[in-house]
């Protein structure tokens, strides 16, 4: 694979940004499907680049692809340089992210037919998946953060897309301002470790840590700072409260926040900065401990919601604990075993990962049935509902799909990523397990009660 275009995968949807805002909505604003054409057109295109990159990245003997990077910003001795990584994690983050994103916006043409923001709507929904793609592909912390912010950004545009509702502008502020303290924390790591270490490159970084270059207090400090971040995207307690009320956006906003773009940007922050936690037993028992906790937690919140929807984005926090549970006990069974290779330290975010890619489709099919049922009834209140299993077969089924994976029933994938992190649980913290377990039963019974 040519490395110049793996820069399209991101390219494609910030042009597709640009010709909605600059050409179709000003020029062609009677047409406003072709805005859906053309943001469908780039996503697609960067999901057949993505699969691309897949292939080829197996085909390496080490799973890696070695893209040049590009001198940024030179003052002086000062030099920031920009790149792209493209991993196995990248990999597989890039088919999560198009490929949900992609089913979305085709939901999406029919969702908004008719609404006045038609083109402002797709024009964020592209910018917003350029944002996440960014994400994945940095090789700086630097360019993650100006990616991380502007996914932020997007997220409050589309939170409060309609904003002539009170409730949606206070949703758009409220999922800001949460997410921007643990970005603060994000923030100060990333000046930590530059101060410690003199550069900004992940790869650099993963490697002082795993040789003890970077070790000790400053280690501890920037992982939890990162962390914080995590936290704030990934709605872990205690930052979680933005994402309930994130709601009041259009429902298939709400899946791509769900399922492959903002909530997903914290569980990948984490993996991909995994060799710095594993340095640091108090960073990483914070990861699992918090995970666990935010598991029972939302999964105790979802027992008792009445509206589809909250039901839904509560279980979403629930496995999002679970995903950084995954993340931090595999983490604390390489660090445990004395003798830390990166190699080792990068596989341990594989069974996180597993959990997030399957939840991705599953969340985002249980989004969308949510939204079909509102688009038919009109309302999301559980308890004005009753039979819609004969009115409604389609969305009854793929629902019912979604809904065995999130419970974890054989054999479908929920049931391989849950069990492999609670197998790996069990194995490293009894105690976190038991939680784990209760969370596996309640998260069965409240899914059902829809």
């Amino acid at each position: 694979m040519p490395y110049q275009l793996a820069w399209f995968i991101f390219l494609l949807p910030f042009f597709s940004f640009l010709i909605i805002s600059l050409v179709l909505r000003p020029f062609l604003s009677r047409q406003p499907r072709l805005a859906g054409y053309v943001t469908i057109a780039a996503i697609g295109g960067s999901l057949v680049l993505s699969l691309w990159s897949l292939v080829t990245v197996l085909g390496e003997t080490n799973h890696e692809l070695a893209i040049p990077d590009i001198n940024w910003i030179a003052i002086g001795e000062f030099n920031i340089h920009v790149g792209l990584i493209m991993d196995s994690l990248t990999a597989v983050m890039l088919i999560v992210a198009t490929g949900v994103s992609l089913m979305v916006q085709i939901y999406s043409q029919g969702y908004m037919h008719g609404d006045p923001g038609y083109h402002r709507y797709f024009a964020a929904m592209s910018l917003f998946t350029m944002a996440m793609l960014g994400v994945v592909l940095a090789d700086s912390l630097v360019l993650l953060f100006v990616f991380w912010e502007l996914v932020g950004l997007c997220s409050y545009l589309l939170i409060g897309f309609w904003f002539h509702r009170p409730s949606a502008a206070n949703a758009a502020k409220k999922a800001f301002i949460v997410t921007r303290l643990g970005d603060f924390g994000l923030l100060v790591a990333i000046l930590v470790l530059y101060t410690s270490t003199g550069t900004f490159d992940i790869a650099e970084l993963h490697e002082m840590a795993i040789t003890g270059a970077l070790a000790g207090t400053t280690l501890t400090w920037a992982a939890i700072g990162i962390f914080a971040g995590a936290a704030g995207k990934s709605a872990q307690f205690p930052l979680h409260v933005w994402l309930p009320d994130a709601m009041e956006g259009p429902t298939p906003v709400s899946a791509l926040i769900h399922a492959a773009t903002m909530v997903a940007a914290g569980v990948f922050l984490v993996a991909r900065t995994l060799p710095l936690f594993v340095g640091s037993a108090e960073a990483i028992t914070l990861v699992a401990v918090i995970g666990a906790f935010t598991a029972i937690f939302a999964a105790s919140m979802g027992l008792v919601m009445t509206d589809i929807k909250r039901v839904v984005a509560y279980s979403t926090i629930s496995q999002l604990g679970y995903m950084m549970l995954g993340l931090g006990v595999a983490g604390l069974a390489i660090a445990e075993e004395g003798h830390i290779t990166l190699e080792a330290a990068k596989g341990a975010a594989a069974i996180g990962i597993f959990h997030l890619f399957n939840h991705a489709f599953f969340k985002a099919l249980l989004f969308l049935g949510a939204g079909s049922v509102n688009h038919s009834t009109g309302t999301f209140d559980m308890r004005l509902m009753g039979g819609l299993r004969k009115a409604m077969p389609w969305t009854y089924g793929t629902f019912l799909l979604a809904a065995l994976s999130l419970a974890g029933i054989w054999p479908l994938a929920g049931f391989w990523s849950k069990d492999e992190i609670l197998v790996e649980t069990f194995q490293v913290r009894p105690v976190l397990f038991i939680l784990a377990m209760i969370t596996v039963f309640m998260t069965a019974f409240y899914i059902f009660r829809v």
